[in-house]
């Protein structure tokens, strides 16, 4: 092999060892790109994601201040605390003496508040008097000053023409 022959030779593989370094090069850096690509639309994606819910937390306290906010006292007022419950046998007592009902009160159970749930009192009521008078005790409860539940009313005969009535229910507390 001659002198050129050989140069030709050399250089052909020196011109070859760069552009297969090259088409290396940019096969390495293709796959690197297409993960980062993919890294970049899945960042873009958690992006739009946090933004669309930043949006409906700004709508949801927009909305809150101008038409909840209102109602948060009436709740407070409704749902009183554990102490304010206090005298709730005289508010039943009280209802009751508007109607000239004999009255009975005693606690069952008390479930204390835990996160969001609320807590609540339970209690047994028995009242005595005209059918009409019970009627109109049930009516004036629908009106009652806390936030109740009524889980049994029984109303049976009783002595003299009479009813009484045995009502067992909650009144929730926060």
């Amino acid at each position: 092999m001659g002198p050129f022959r050989k140069r030709i030779a050399v250089q052909l593989s020196i011109s070859l060892a760069i552009v297969g370094g090259l088409i290396l090069a940019v096969i390495i850096f293709g796959f690197q790109i297409d993960k980062l690509a993919e890294k970049i639309a899945g960042t873009r994606e958690e992006l739009n994601e946090r933004s669309a819910a930043l949006t409906s937390l700004a709508s949801l306290r927009s909305d809150f201040s101008s038409k909840g906010e209102a109602y948060l006292n009436v709740l407070y007022n409704v749902i009183p605390q554990k102490d304010e419950l206090i005298d709730l046998s005289k508010d039943f007592q009280a209802i009751a003496q508007e109607e000239g009902l004999n009255y009975g009160f005693t606690f069952i159970g008390e479930t204390p508040p835990s996160g969001d749930v609320l807590g609540s009192v339970r209690f047994n009521l028995t009242l005595g008097g005209t059918f009409s008078k019970l009627l109109n005790f049930l009516k004036n409860m629908e009106n009652f000053r806390y936030l109740i539940s009524l889980e049994n009313v029984s109303i049976s005969r009783g002595s003299e023409g009479n009813m009484r009535m045995d009502i067992r229910g909650s009144v929730f507390f926060r």
